[in-house]
């Protein structure tokens, strides 16, 4: 995606600093909450992380400031938690989620026998993370985005309880949360474009049209990231000191054609398996 304007400042990324507000951090809490952690006995369970190392849930800490953590976010997850959150209030929660996740990856080392280089050093994502940092204040206060929510949020509302599952994937700046009965797709950054595209609306309505389990979900992820990286998409958008707006439609860029093989490899990676129907056509 690009098209994107800014006038905003560099922001110095710390480990003693609030990740939201630059404040000085007086807190350090769980980037995956205390709730999530209970109630799916994550505290010693492995997240796979981008140097194809693991770590801990209850290792993953970021730094707040005692407002932020009480004012802003502590009410949000109480929304997550009930399963009554909005569209709006669930993208904002993935706000938090995708750039907490790749701010750790400004701290941890990408080899951890030879250290110097930072996972973020090697795998950075296409915006800098000052700007991810500003969608992070669509969170609280006065601070407004147009539209609201600005990313694509899919809900799927299962009639059964699923493990716990989460992904998250820095180029295209989306995560995956299954969170037991529901499951949130959440593309933080696209303007909505995924959700006012013709296909992917048809196919998101067309599940929820019938009795759907979390791999439907998984494959409609999966399609979502192949289309993202198939398309490129200029996206008008401005930052201003208290607003992020979308100006216009997005226009596409570039076209690559469909590559089964990636498409397959994508799916194998979440899980779940890929079979092009023409092959099974051409079989003896």
């Amino acid at each position: 995606m690009s098209g994107i304007k800014s006038d905003l400042i560099e922001f110095d990324l710390t480990k003693d600093k609030c990740f939201v507000c630059g404040r000085k951090a007086n807190t350090v809490e769980h980037l995956f909450p205390k709730w999530l952690q209970h109630k799916f006995n994550l505290w010693d369970q492995k997240i796979h992380i981008p140097n194809e190392t693991t770590i801990s849930y209850k290792q993953l800490l970021i730094p707040l400031c005692k407002k932020c953590n009480n004012e802003v976010y502590g009410q949000l997850e109480n929304k997550i938690k009930s399963g009554n959150a909005s569209d709006a209030e669930i993208w904002r929660w993935a706000n938090k989620m995708h750039f907490g996740l790749t701010l750790k990856n400004q701290f941890l080392e990408w080899d951890r026998k030879n250290p110097g280089n930072k996972i973020g050093d090697i795998i950075s994502p296409s915006d800098p993370l000052e700007q991810s940092r500003h969608f992070l204040h669509c969170v609280s206060g006065d601070f407004t985005c147009s539209p609201d929510p600005f990313g694509s949020v899919f809900k799927f509302q299962l009639d059964y309880e699923e493990d716990f599952n989460f992904i998250h994937i820095i180029n295209s700046q989306s995560i995956y949360a299954c969170l037991g009965d529901v499951i949130y797709i959440v593309f933080v950054k696209d303007g909505q474009t995924m959700k006012e595209d013709i296909a992917i609306k048809e196919d998101y309505e067309s599940i929820l049209s019938g009795k759907y389990k979390m791999q439907d979900a998984l494959f409609f992820y999966a399609k979502c990231i192949e289309y993202m990286d198939r398309y490129t998409y200029s996206i008008p958008i401005v930052f201003s000191g208290k607003q992020i707006l979308k100006f216009g439609k997005a226009t596409l860029r570039d076209e690559k054609p469909f590559d089964k093989e990636k498409f397959s490899a994508i799916c194998n990676r979440f899980g779940i398996t890929w079979i092009d129907s023409n092959d099974i056509n051409k079989s003896p």
